[in-house]
């Protein structure tokens, strides 16, 4: 009898963008990308697609310094679109590192012949663990590889192969991409044989085809793909051949199969795509994509991975069957239903559940502690809540932080010379001061991002007191729920206009993702 649980979506919170999983073991095995934080390339694992625990990252800081981290151009760029699978009896990532700054790497010393392997791979590497994630080989430069968001296959014959996107060497419309493929040779990590372009987009003039996945299924090999970039018309699609390595692919004529690009955009997630599969134990089908929880347009938290059911009719896979969006919440292993989930009408529960949780006060635990090479004083959490602040307190810490990137933040520090506490802004690089406070050392202060808006204020002193080794505590309350939309999902109030004890505020728009740019999401961080 299969046990009745709730999915709750997004599955992960805060930044976890890109997702890949598969079924490994009994378990969900669910990675993202990282850009450029350490630890890197974080793996999730759970056995009911309901409750998940981290359960390794495959770079430590010894691997991000082989990945040349510390080198990438930009806070946006880093480690792209992992994929996830099966090899053999051990487990195998495969992802592109981004725009590294070669000659700066080769200036402070790098070895020059792997500096040319990362060249000659242009960035495409894989990483293997023999040990289900406790140790991982590489990197393992894949040479000839160009392009991003790589996928690796097994094909029933026991050869491999890698499918990457890159931009079209002839395009016949803006943007255009092709979804290309090729042998690989996994005992010297190179790429043989001919290149077949397989997919350009699921109609003319697609763009940004990208993030492929290749599936056998009853004999028929099916291809996933991403298209029109991470943002309001972010889409995904499928083809299928009988041939694996065909110069053609049949388009679904349902295409796209997943998209909340039809529905306007106020509706509280957006830019949804970027998917994979995994048959579970169960013999069901299971999705899992990215999507991006918004405040009156703007996202903050970044990309997160929303998991969804999967059924097959005709020879396809139906994405969210009932009503071709994302859920609140999937109930998973129902008896009493076909496939193995419910979606339910939830919906009315949603506010309720929202609103209904306590403010508290939690220390980040130093094993979940984020490091950015770019910014090496800094310790960092991910923001992962509507209502999230960063506590400061004058004499543990410089400074504290909630940030877009290196040059997109609001910032509290202090003032020695007139003894003030001090809130900032910086957006794109223009500093901005927009209030102070009188300093007091024994006192507590916080960066708040609740809604849309961002506020500076004095606080209580928080139950738990960090040691100057340990000292990042974030505070988490439950925003203003204005409305709940379809899908069982809630609308955030903005909050510009509640009033509170804040000495000094802001509106927040400019620390979204879609004021900053990019591809990530905010961090909580002190120095």
């Amino acid at each position: 009898m299969k046990r009745d649980v709730t999915i709750t979506n997004p599955v992960l919170q805060g930044v976890f963008p890109d997702p890949s999983w598969m079924w490994h073991n009994n378990e969900a095995w669910l990675v993202t990308s990282s850009f450029g934080q350490v630890p890197g390339l974080p793996i999730h694992t759970s056995r009911d697609l309901s409750h998940w625990q981290r359960r390794c990252s495959a770079i430590d800081e010894e691997m991000a310094r082989r990945l040349f981290l510390k080198y990438i151009r930009t806070d946006n760029h880093g480690i792209f679109a992992p994929t996830i699978r099966e090899f053999g009896d051990a487990i195998i990532i495969v992802s592109t590192v981004m725009e590294v700054m070669v000659d700066k790497a080769l200036a402070d010393g790098a070895d020059p012949d792997e500096i040319n392997r990362l060249r000659a791979a242009n960035g495409n590497f894989a990483l293997v663990s023999r040990d289900d994630g406790l140790t991982w080989e590489g990197p393992h430069w894949i040479k000839g590889a160009v392009g991003n968001d790589p996928d690796f296959f097994i094909d029933a014959d026991g050869t491999t192969w890698w499918t990457a996107s890159r931009p079209s060497s002839s395009p016949r419309w803006p943007f255009q991409s092709d979804i290309w493929m090729r042998k690989l040779d996994t005992e010297r990590w190179r790429l043989e044989g001919p290149e077949r372009i397989i997919w350009h987009g699921a109609v003319e003039g697609a763009t940004w085809a990208e993030s492929p996945h290749i599936f056998l299924k009853d004999g028929t090999y099916y291809l996933l793909a991403a298209e029109a970039g991470t943002e309001r018309r972010h889409a995904q699609s499928v083809a299928r051949s009988d041939s694996l390595n065909a110069c053609y692919y049949e388009n679904n004529s349902r295409n796209p199969i997943l998209t909340h690009r039809t529905l306007g955009e106020g509706f509280p997630v957006q830019n949804v795509g970027h998917s994979d599969m995994l048959r579970d134990d169960n013999g069901d089908w299971w999705g899992v994509c990215l999507g991006s929880r918004v405040v009156e347009g703007y996202s903050f938290m970044g990309r997160e991975p929303f998991v969804f059911p999967i059924v097959w009719e005709d020879g396809w896979p139906v994405f969210t069957p009932g009503d071709a969006l994302l859920r609140r919440r999937i109930i998973r292993g129902q008896e009493n239903t076909r496939h193995g989930y419910q979606l339910g009408d939830i919906a009315s529960q949603e506010g309720k559940n929202e609103t209904d949780r306590d403010r508290h006060i939690e220390q980040i635990n130093p094993n979940d502690y984020l490091m950015l090479p770019t910014q090496p004083q800094w310790i960092w959490t991910r923001v992962d809540d509507f209502d999230y602040e960063v506590l400061f307190n004058p004499t543990l810490m410089h400074e504290a932080r909630i940030q877009q990137n290196r040059d997109v933040f609001a910032s509290i520090t202090t003032d020695s010379d007139s003894s003030s506490v001090v809130a900032c802004i910086s957006n794109k690089g223009t500093v901005q001061e927009i209030g102070r406070t009188a300093l007091h050392h024994d006192e507590w202060y916080s960066v708040r991002l609740v809604g849309r808006s961002v506020r500076f204020a004095q606080v209580p002193a928080p139950n738990c007191i960090p040691n100057t080794e340990h000292p990042l505590l974030v505070g988490k309350g439950a925003a203003a729920v204005e409305s709940v939309a379809a899908g069982g999902w809630p609308v955030i109030n903005g909050g510009l206009d509640i009033p509170d004890s804040s000495f000094a505020y802001a509106d927040a728009a400019f620390l979204s993702t879609e004021s900053a740019g990019g591809y990530i999401g905010c961090l909580a961080g002190v120095r």
